[in-house]
């Protein structure tokens, strides 16, 4: 069985503390009893830091899934070294909530989880939400799927119907790209991040530093050298793509395209 206190040594925030002490549980569940457990949804600010936590654990096969190959919100999953954990495993149900009348005003991501939160359900049970022209998609919980499609029938002031679909289903939206022409003085994520959010070094560095940065689902470091197709994610301000690196200028900077996802 897993010593929890040697792992939870490092945890000074009480509630990171806190959740990294219900997933140790969960594998030593998976431990004692030969079966597969699985945490709740987790956001992907704090998702590496708690796979880092697991992932030298023996005896444990250890997987991370939302619903969909580009989630950001995921379980983690465990279970005996001696089986494999399938993505049909995870206790994740996709709904669709259906807008019935025409909008008369945009309705948000954050409209879809605040009607869904409103029915009184935990955070920690929603995953992503993928978000149409005239509809939504929410990977929940399964234990809650029914409860949410019976009971959920406005978005804001629209009305709106919910059924559980299938995940092969699911076709996410095609995002919607701003492209952006910069030169920067190095590939370092400061700099990469600073171009594509247009903000200020000193202001992305204290970003960095307080890991609201991630690159491709990983907490970055100021001078984390990023590459062509790595994926930059600032809390609270979006996502980035550095596409292409073009070469040095005649002021010796680093021409490069990114795609920012607005």
């Amino acid at each position: 069985m897993i010593n929890k206190e040697v792992y939870l040594k490092n945890f000074n925030d009480v509630e990171e503390r806190l959740t990294a002490s219900k997933i140790l549980d969960r594998a030593n569940i998976a431990l004692r009893d030969h079966v597969s457990t699985f945490t709740d949804f987790i956001d992907m600010y704090k998702l590496s830091k708690f796979l880092s936590l697991v992932h030298n654990l023996s005896d444990l096969t250890i997987k991370a899934f939302g619903g969909y190959s580009e989630s950001e919100r995921k379980i983690i999953g465990f279970c005996p070294e001696y089986r494999e954990l399938e993505e049909k495993d995870f206790p994740i149900a996709p709904i669709e909530v259906l807008l019935k009348s025409p909008k008369e005003e945009a309705i948000s991501h954050r409209d879809y989880l605040g009607s869904i939160l409103g029915l009184g359900i935990e955070r920690s049970k929603i995953g992503d939400i993928l978000v149409y022209e005239q509809k939504a998609v929410v990977f929940v919980y399964k234990d809650i799927a029914s409860y949410i499609v019976n009971n959920l029938s406005k978005i804001k002031s629209v009305k709106a119907e919910a059924k559980e679909i299938l995940l092969e289903d699911i076709i996410p939206p095609q995002p919607k790209i701003k492209e952006i022409a910069s030169t920067v003085s190095s590939l370092r994520a400061d700099s990469i991040l600073s171009a594509g959010f247009q903000l200020s070094r000193n202001k992305i560095v204290d970003l960095i530093k307080s890991e609201k940065a991630l690159i491709n689902g990983t907490i970055a470091s100021p001078s984390s050298h990023i590459k062509e197709g790595d994926f930059l994610t600032l809390r609270g301000f979006g996502k980035i793509k550095l596409v292409e690196v073009r070469g040095k200028t005649k002021k010796d900077r680093m021409s490069i395209v990114i795609h920012r996802y607005v």
